[in-house]
């Protein structure tokens, strides 16, 4: 028998976006379908229990996403599901049919995603899978993760995994809410290599860094430490690289295209992540505070988003966003950042400021 547990949260905050500059025609850039967000305060986490999945593993799961709530401050939220299953000791069947229901699958699209689990996991009988988005269907927020996440979990790893996806759902719901007006904003016209967001590394990185502020901040594992080791990691990542023949910079791992080229050639690609999460602890560094890279980055996407679009350019609210919070463009950044690659790790390490602080 299934169980639903429902946790009301104080308001907060959610949004994801993707970046790619690009050009369009001016027609039917700036037009909007706006909805009302969820009132502050009535929100909802909602963990369906599905068999086979250890109640102590939700509990955590749970606590680290509402940390994580917590952590973003007091700003709007969408109703958001987490669900976790077993890919082979749960009823695909109920937990296809929730899946489905909160993408907004509907009509020909369900018997589809029935089947093939809407294009995220096939059939969803992946073992090893986690992954988060803000569903704009139907405006909920959707994560999901299966055994592979948990199961001889070091760590408390599964409360990193909880907290990094409950951050793209934040990510991804910010790209398209209105702060000044306190709606939803969904543009009509989209393109193919929308990333409203901004580069792959900065979401993936963005993700990474804020999982790593949670754990710490609540010590589920030790901060430094674990960031020092991501830092060995993308040392090595570029080590490899200069091996291979492969650049190892920021830039390089901006899209997905470019990612999967590396991973074409059979190279490990992981600086999105570790790389990504050091340039989120620079960023808080250059800036003096982690709001820059965890809520005011984003709260600015979606209207100057839209005031580009005014313009006649699309995907370029990232771009201006990130410039105007961090007082340098992206191009700028890679410089810099790059630079600061080369540093010896004890001063690196140095810049690091107590978690969420």
């Amino acid at each position: 028998m299934r169980r639903i547990i429902s946790v009301t949260w104080p308001s907060l905050v959610l949004t994801v976006l993707f970046s790619a500059s690009s050009t369009a025609g001016a027609q039917g850039l700036n037009d909007y379908d706006y909805y009302k967000r969820v009132s502050p305060g009535k929100e909802k986490l909602i963990l369906p229990a599905y068999r086979g999945v250890p109640a102590k593993t939700r509990v955590l799961m749970k606590r680290a996403i509402t940390q994580s709530y917590k952590a973003l401050g007091k700003r709007p939220i969408a109703n958001t599901y987490a669900l976790y299953w077993h890919t082979k000791k749960s009823n695909l069947r109920k937990v296809a049919k929730k899946w489905c229901a909160v993408a907004g699958r509907k009509g020909p699209h369900l018997k589809r995603c029935l089947t093939e689990g809407g294009g995220w996991d096939k059939g969803f009988k992946t073992p090893n899978i986690a992954s988060a988005v803000f569903e704009t269907a139907t405006r909920k927020g959707l994560m999901e993760s299966t055994q592979g996440n948990w199961n001889d979990s070091n760590k408390n790893f599964h409360a990193k995994t909880a907290a990094h996806e409950y951050f793209h759902v934040y990510q991804t719901m910010m790209q398209h809410y209105f702060e000044k007006e306190d709606r939803i904003g969904i543009p009509k016209k989209q393109t193919k290599d929308d990333m409203h967001l901004g580069p792959v590394w900065m979401v993936e990185g963005g993700a990474d860094y804020f999982a790593y502020n949670v754990m710490g901040k609540h010590k589920w594992r030790d901060y430094e430490e674990w960031m020092e080791e991501i830092l060995g990691e993308a040392k090595d990542e570029i080590s490899r690289g200069k091996r291979k023949g492969i650049k190892v910079i920021l830039k390089n791992y901006a899209t997905d295209a470019q990612i999967d080229k590396m991973k074409a050639k059979g190279f490990y690609a992981h600086f999105q992540y570790d790389g990504g999460a050091w340039a989120m602890a620079y960023l808080r560094y250059l800036t003096g505070t982690n709001k820059g890279v965890f809520t005011n980055y984003y709260k600015d996407i979606a209207e100057l988003e839209r005031t580009w679009r005014k313009k006649g350019k699309i995907n370029y609210g990232w771009r201006k966003s990130f410039q105007k919070n961090f007082r340098m463009t992206v191009d700028q950044f890679y410089t810099r950042f790059n630079r600061f690659m080369k540093w010896p790790t004890s001063r690196q390490m140095k810049i690091l400021s107590r978690p969420l602080s």
